[in-house]
């Protein structure tokens, strides 16, 4: 172990650094807001709050600690970074530049302290060892009761205020806001016939600019949600543990146990805290002489210095100061530390491993194969960390986050002998938040609800202490090292063998195989989902300097064109694009009735519609015959109509949609457009028989990690359409390895703002006077099969030309890459219906697939002889692999040498 310390004058600050103005000793605060944040704010001139103004790069909005609490957006230049807060279990680095990263397993914080009310500074630095316990419960503590473990979501608030002239006030309100030591014009709101102060002294109308000051927070009602029960005991008596009540205020208070986690406990800077030996520490009275007095002897932590206990991922374990690391925000989705379970993938095997050691620059990790007692050498593309492998399948979403746990989860044992009841090393999650937390808090300005209800209950409370001078118990806390609390505990390390170390309430430390825990669903992150949900994390943003060039419009021949200026095409009705609900369907062939059909004879034949520009033989044709090229070279009809659907399409099984008269017009008009602007790196497939289904084939542009890759998607048209947008489905076939790109999920979602599936802007959203199945099909290849995709994601493109973006980008190009080879692996060993003979004579006759080998393997020997890159390979996608890379490419290079032989044969 070593310990570093090393002074730092400038840094690239993140949220939550406790910072200092350069100009100024005592100016700390503490920073709110980077410009690397993902976030999207809106124009300044929308906002009141100058601090949610757009960020500059080399901006940082921060809040200062000083009386009034002055927020502004500042220069880094103009500040100095005092101290880095970092949690168990969050990742950091080094420099951002650097590929290796660590995981945070302790957190050791000393601070300085000053009078909360007076500033008179207390000497010497504090360690938690010197402070009371905080006994008090705050929002999102975790508290328990009965075998019960639930989660404060509110609190309800007596505040003691002291004013100008000395007379001391109560406050009662609903939602903590003060704090000891707060001083302000506002602290009280304007005088009310009721309001008292301490001793029933009436409050005047005369405090305009009355500056009060707290003296002391009290919390009187406490809103529990309950989330789960002790999985120690036996169903049957877990039956019969009732959800204890919500409200808990007087003397049911100190039937509570507040459990608290590793990062609850340590100091911050602005935390209130009280010395276990106050002697000769300032203090301050308050209230008028011949009346009761208030000694406040409460500080507040004004700085502090944090070390952190860092485990890397080569395995070695190193204490240094938070300042000298900066957290890891956007790890990559492969990256893994030792301890960690994961599921080794290599060829068809699905095997549980835990991590032994990673090595970060080669992308390899030695694991253990806990069945054998086995050490092997694995590329960390061949590791599934987060449960997306074929294993956790069928395990609802809601059941798991993924496998393992991480350092810094509470969880539940079991009973020895018993499981979780999942395949290790999937971890389910369990405890639910109750409908009552989810009511709206506010109607018509009035509090409604629960919340009501409890300001009612503190408002009588208040009203009695007035009269009876009641006084509420504290809440209990576990007594360290009694063994109580042994079903519940936090994880605080996981070790190689597998185990994991969880340190229960009462500070007593024990280990566990995975299989006897459960993860606590905190409520405050199951309300956060709520709001939130997962489209606005994990959807694409279609914002590019090129996008405004997709911009399509209708010429007088039917034909969609790119139109620099955003043009439209004819107006549309809608009393013209109505669905006709009377359209008749023929039953017996599942397909439309020769009525229907003869609305598109109206316009024109479906197969007189398809130019007979390429002479590629039909699916029911010899897969022998010869495939003469046209005179563009292209040995197939970029579009074709087909007879029928294949069984494999995604939609196959979903209702056909009604096709009206204009709905079968306009869809002759996109086939037209189809059949004479396609490019020749796409292939469009249409059916006699479903009229509301297509298929398309994109092979990957060239200089991207796609390149010669085949990507197939599904489309359906609902009987809306053109009003609606065309319904997507992407065959992913990275056989549980993640998305090969950020916009293609691997259960088919196409994230797009001009399919609906993203909140672009207006402009880019469908619009059926604007767009068409063209315009889909060319963005997706344009704005989504790029040379850097990493960008694509909202938060990141941000960080474009930065060391941190390249980084990222370089790892995420890889994976790309070696994903998308063994798309061509399976699209040839089960080519999809409709596309046999396309994907054949692409891939064996045009010697596509003799590319892709001989493309992959000069990379491989390039990245293994550490050819220094040239200015060539610099512009390249992707110009070198690492080991890891190297292991898994070389994987599906054997299975498509294996396809590709006998063609080298039988030529």
């Amino acid at each position: 172990m070593s310990l570093k310390d090393s002074t730092c004058s400038h840094a690239k600050f993140y949220q939550q650094d406790i910072v200092q103005r350069i100009a100024s000793d005592n100016s700390y605060g503490i920073v709110l807001r980077c410009w690397h944040d993902a976030e999207d704010v809106p124009p300044q001139n929308t906002l009141s709050d100058p601090m949610m103004r757009p960020l500059q790069p080399g901006e940082v909005g921060v809040s200062f600690f000083a009386e009034g609490g002055e927020r502004e957006i500042l220069p880094e230049s103009e500040l100095r970074l005092v101290d880095r807060i970092i949690q168990p279990g969050d990742l950091c680095k080094r420099t951002i530049e650097d590929v290796q990263s660590g995981v945070v397993t302790g957190v050791h914080v000393k601070g300085r302290i000053e009078h909360a009310i007076s500033g008179e500074p207390v000497e010497g630095w504090k360690t938690l060892d010197e402070l009371e316990t905080r006994v008090d419960a705050e929002i999102g503590d975790y508290v328990a009761y009965d075998d019960w473990i639930g989660q404060v979501i509110e609190v309800y608030d007596e505040s003691l205020v002291e004013v100008p002239t000395g007379h001391l006030v109560r406050l009662p309100e609903l939602s903590s806001r003060l704090n000891v030591g707060e001083k302000g014009t506002d602290i009280l709101p304007p005088p009310a016939g009721g309001m008292y102060n301490l001793f029933g002294f009436l409050l005047g109308p005369n405090r305009r600019d009355s500056v009060d000051t707290v003296i002391d927070v009290k919390h009187t009602v406490y809103a529990v949600a309950w989330l789960a029960v002790n999985q120690l005991l036996n169903p049957a008596d877990a039956e019969r543990k009732t959800r204890p009540p919500k409200f808990w205020y007087g003397n049911d208070v100190e039937k509570l146990t507040l459990i608290r986690g590793c990062q609850d406990v340590e100091m911050r800077v602005g935390d209130r805290v009280r010395l276990k030996d106050s002697t000769g520490a300032p203090f301050t009275k308050h209230g008028l002489e011949g009346g009761e007095v208030v000694q406040v002897q409460v500080y507040i932590v004004v700085e502090t210095q944090t070390t952190l206990d860092v485990l890397w991922q080569d395995g070695t374990r190193e204490t240094i100061r938070s300042r000298d690391l900066i957290p890891y925000l956007n790890p990559d989705e492969y990256d893994c530390w030792p301890g960690d379970h994961v599921v080794w993938k290599a060829e068809e095997h699905r095997r549980p491993a835990i991590v032994q050691s990673v090595n970060a620059t080669d992308r390899t990790a030695t694991i253990l194969l806990p069945d054998t007692g086995g050490v092997e050498l694995a590329s960390l593309l061949e590791l599934d960390l987060h449960g997306t492998a074929d294993l956790a399948a069928v395990i609802p979403q809601s059941a798991s986050e993924g496998l393992g746990v991480c350092r810094g989860d509470f969880v539940f044992i079991h009973r020895e002998g018993t499981t979780n009841g999942f395949k290790k090393p999937l971890v389910p999650k369990i405890g639910e938040v109750e409908a009552w937390v989810r009511e709206a808090p506010v109607v018509d300005g009035h509090f409604t609800g629960w919340r009501k209800d409890m300001a009612e209950i503190g408002a009588d409370i208040a009203a009695r202490r007035g009269s009876e001078g009641t006084k509420e118990p504290q809440i209990g806390y576990p007594v360290p090292g009694t063994g109580t609390f042994t079903w519940l505990g936090e994880v605080t390390d996981l070790k190689l063998d597998g185990s994991v170390e969880v340190t229960h309430p009462d500070s007593t430390v024990k280990f566990y195989p995975l299989e006897r825990l459960t993860k606590l669903y905190d409520g405050i992150e199951q309300l956060e989902d709520d709001l939130w949900g997962d489209e606005a994390s994990d959807s694409y943003d279609p914002h590019s300097e090129d996008h405004g060039k997709h911009i399509w419009s209708m010429d007088e021949d039917g034909v969609w064109r790119p139109d620099l200026n955003g043009g439209e095409w004819e107006e549309v009705e809608d009393d013209e694009m109505e669905p006709e609900d009377n359209s008749p369907m023929n039953e017996d062939s599942g397909g439309w009735a020769d009525e229907s059909m003869d609305l598109v004879k109206e316009s024109a034949p479906l197969s007189e519609v398809v130019e007979t520009q390429s002479l590629l033989p039909r699916a029911e044709e010899s897969e022998a015959a010869e495939m003469p090229e046209s005179d563009d070279g292209l040995a197939w009809k970029r579009f074709d109509v087909l007879p029928t659907a294949p069984p494999d399409h995604a939609f196959i099984s979903s209702p056909p949609a009604q096709p009206s008269k204009s709905f079968l017009g306009r869809l002759t008009k996109e086939y037209r457009v189809l059949s004479n602007s396609l490019p020749d790196s796409i292939i469009v497939r249409a059916y006699e028989d479903r009229t509301d289904l297509l298929r398309s084939l994109i092979l990957g542009p060239e200089n991207t990690p796609y390149e010669d890759a085949p990507f197939v998607i599904d489309w359906m048209l609902d009987s809306n359409f053109p009003h609606s947008p065309p319904v997507a489905h992407f065959h992913s076939w990275t056989n549980g390895n993640g998305r090969v790109n950020p916009n293609l999920y691997e259960e088919g979602k196409v994230c797009l703002s001009i399919l609906g599936t993203w909140s672009g802007d207006k402009d880019e959203m469908w619009s059926a006077a604007r767009s068409s199945l063209l315009q889909a099909f060319v963005s997706i290849q344009g704005l989504v099969l790029v040379r850097e995709p990493w960008f694509c994601e909202p938060a990141y493109d941000k960080l474009r030309g930065t060391e941190e973006g390249i980084v990222n980008s370089r790892l995420y190009n890889e994976k790309a890459y070696v994903l998308s080879r063994a798309f061509v692996r399976r699209a040839l060993e089960i080519p999809l219906g409709g596309l046999e003979f396309e994907l054949k004579w692409l891939y064996y006759q045009n010697h596509r697939l003799e590319k892709v080998i001989r493309d992959a393997r000069l990379l491989i020997e390039k990245s293994k002889a550490g050819v220094p890159l040239s200015e060539t390979d610099r512009d390249l996608a992707v110009p070198r692999l690492t080991a890891g890379g190297i292991i898994t490419l070389e994987r599906t290079l054997k299975k498509l040498q294996t396809l590709l032989d006998p063609h080298y044969t039988s030529s």
